[in-house]
This record gives structure tokens, sequence and C-alpha cells, in this order.
């Protein structure tokens, strides 16, 4: 006596297996944000690495007062959740950081957002300008050097030098030197 049904059973498994696979496609294209503090991030880099070792590497490095955890939601692309906000602030406020030699860029993730939508090619950066000409107005100099790299987010200015924390945007080209003429 022949199994009725044997093929037909097969093909509704993989039609089924199928459709739950196109529904984790839809659902996963977008990045949904826990309910904890909450980080995007990604390594900026075209070179290959182990996201496990990204995982152990960061979190044997950042020494936050609460514990972290590092989620994989694609290519390159990390969810970091924080227990307390304060964390994530210390995070944010010490970068940039490296991973095996290239930068990090994070964003604070609050709302869920379309994965093709997600933008992260910029971050924070301390320039520090020692010596400068007298002629120039130390605001006006700090302002026109923050400009060209994208914008100042803070600035600090002492007796001996400038500093400036800059938002730099990752995807141009920086430049070896620049020099100013005096007026």
């Amino acid at each position: 006596m022949e199994e009725s049904g044997g093929e037909d059973r097969e093909w509704k498994d993989d039609i089924s297996l199928l459709v739950e696979l196109i529904q984790l496609t839809v659902k996963g294209s977008k990045v949904v944000p826990n309910s904890k503090p909450t980080l995007i991030c990604t390594v900026w880099t075209e070179k290959l690495y182990n996201p496990e070792s990204f995982r152990a590497q960061m979190k044997s490095i950042w020494k936050t007062k609460k514990k972290f955890e590092i989620q994989r939601v694609g290519q390159n692309l990390f969810l970091i959740l924080f227990e307390l906000e304060e964390d994530l602030e210390l995070i944010m406020e010490e970068r940039p950081w490296l991973f095996r030699k290239s930068i990090i860029l994070f964003n604070r993730l609050s709302q869920e957002v379309e994965r093709d939508q997600i933008s992260l090619n910029s971050l924070p950066f301390w320039i520090k300008i020692d010596s400068y000409l007298p002629e120039f107005d130390k605001k006006d100099l700090m302002h026109a050097i923050g400009v060209t790299f994208g914008g100042v987010i803070r600035s600090e200015i002492s007796d001996t030098c400038c500093r400036l924390r800059i938002n730099l945007d990752v995807r141009k080209p920086l430049r070896r030197e620049s020099k100013l003429v005096g007026k």
C-alpha cells in the first residue's frame, strides 16, 4: 500500500517554511529599540571580522557600572542595550572608540527605524590647537575650523591652547594640514 500524501506533506512543509522566512524578512527590515537605553552601531570597515570578537572586545574595554548586551541586527550592525542611561552617556562621551584600528560609529536609538534609513557616518573628535597667531580671534578661529570639519559641538579655550569637539563626517577625506594666513 502506498503512503498517501507523503510528497504533499513535504511540499506543504516547504511552503510553510518559506512563508515563515518571508515574514521574518519583513519584520527584520526594521530595527526596533528595547525599553532600555539603546545605541545602534557599526564598525567603519570593509574588512571581515568576527562579531563575537567585537562583542568580547567591547565588553573588556568599556568600563560601565552595570552590564550591557550587544545584539547583532544585521551585517556589521549592532544594538547595544544598557541597564543604565549613564553608562550609555559615558560610552557616547568617550568616543571615538576603535575596533581593530577601525572607527565604531554610534547613534542613540529611541524609535524604530527602517534598516535602509539608518545613517551612521559621523562622530565627534577633539581637535587641539596648540599655537595660533595673535591677530586671530580665538572664537572666530575655532568657529572657522569647526565649520570646516562639520560643526562645533563644544569648545574650550585656555591661555596655552584651544580645544574643539567637532562632528566629523567619516565619508569625507581629511586634509593633512591647513595653513592660516593673517590679516
